[in-house]
């Protein structure tokens, strides 16, 4: 956050401040792309638009958005909506080229940012063609411990419908997951609330599935 900070301080720059509620949409697949963004605050998620259905990649709680149009692609290469209310910083295209081309410390930056989202994808389609179903919601579980909250215990910030459609499975194949991990004292979930109670079993489960 503290290099974005120093790149709005830049006099060429040109951007907004805008706050987005739960459920909305920021950025639409397939749009032209005018601007990038940059996660102020919050949770979004990305996710590809095909055939009237929706295949989350990743969520994230900040860094860049919008990143790849803006050299190869004129139009938005994914969707992104807001999981929380969210805020965002709404950064003019050109500016930001023009930024990029002058100062180092931009470049590096956004080459940063693009090098932490792209592994986090190879981990995800390793996560989705090569596991079994209670290997891909232990991946999500671990995501959703490991970087988004840092903590053993959170709050779900989505409906299960969204969290089985991250794992690629129904909702009653992840009900049936969630109760056998439960059973098994490796989580503890009380509504929307998960508890990781063993990381070395769920470790376990996203390593053999």
């Amino acid at each position: 956050m503290e290099v974005v900070n120093e790149i709005l301080k830049l006099d060429s720059l040109e951007y907004i401040e805008l706050n987005y509620t739960k459920g909305e949409v920021l950025v639409k697949q397939g749009t032209i792309a005018p601007h990038i963004l940059f996660l102020k605050q919050g949770l979004v998620k990305i996710y590809l638009e095909h055939h009237n259905r929706k295949q989350p990649l990743c969520i994230e709680k900040t860094g860049f958005i919008g990143l790849e149009s803006m050299y190869n692609d004129k139009y938005f290469q994914y969707s992104v909506s807001a999981m929380v209310d969210s805020t965002v910083y709404l950064i003019e295209l050109e500016s930001f080229k023009k930024a990029i081309a002058e100062y180092a410390f931009v470049g590096v930056a956004v080459i940063e940012n693009i090098n932490i989202r792209s592994m986090h994808l190879y981990e995800r389609i390793i996560t989705l063609t090569q596991k079994q179903a209670p290997g891909r919601v232990a991946d999500i579980i671990k995501c959703l411990v490991e970087r988004i909250f840092e903590s053993d215990t959170f709050t779900l910030p989505c409906a299960r419908k969204e969290f089985a459609e991250m794992a690629t499975i129904s909702i009653e194949s992840l009900s049936r997951i969630l109760k056998d991990f439960k059973d098994e004292g490796i989580v503890d979930i009380d509504g929307k609330t998960v508890h990781v109670l063993d990381k070395k079993k769920l470790d376990m489960i996203s390593n053999v599935s």
